[in-house]
């Protein structure tokens, strides 16, 4: 069984809604953000129309040859718009001969304070759009935008 995934590094708080994404190991997994306007922020489609950026992309050729160091790729929406956001996470490469085992990994989202987080499994060559969902919607007319998971699926082995 692939080692728990690392914890996230704190980072300062960011305004805005910020997805992370963090694993230990010579893996390149790629962080996907779809927002309410079906626009997918990713390494192909940073910055995008709607707002979000992909602030760094972990690939092979800088991850380096210690395995355990966590490895971080981030999508930071500054002003984020109200409505549904899909996370989906990407397995696209391993970095090392012998390496393609399964990658522990946590997905991390905040927003106005409130954080949460999701353990997870990648698996070599495996695209799953759909890791998390969730809504950034308002209680009341006119009240602040507040994050609410809607789909956390179970981590399949």
């Amino acid at each position: 069984m692939p080692p728990s995934p690392p914890p996230a590094p704190s980072a300062p708080a960011a305004a805005g809604l910020r997805v992370t994404l963090v694993w230990a190991g010579p893996a390149d997994l790629d962080l996907y953000v779809t927002g309410p306007s079906w626009e997918t922020v990713y390494f192909g489609n940073t910055p995008s129309k709607s707002g979000g950026t992909l602030e760094h992309d972990a690939r092979c050729a800088v991850i380096p040859s210690d395995a355990n160091t966590p490895q971080v790729e981030a999508v930071s929406f500054v002003e984020p718009d109200a409505g549904h956001y899909r996370v989906g996470v990407d397995y696209l490469e391993a970095c090392r001969e012998a390496a393609g085992e399964p990658v522990g990994y946590r997905v991390i989202t905040e927003f106005a304070g409130a954080r949460n987080e999701y353990v997870g499994l990648a698996h070599h060559h495996q695209f799953v759009p759909i890791v998390l969902e969730f809504d950034l919607r308002a209680g009341a007319p006119n009240s602040p935008l507040t994050l609410v998971v809607t789909q956390q699926p179970e981590v399949t082995q």
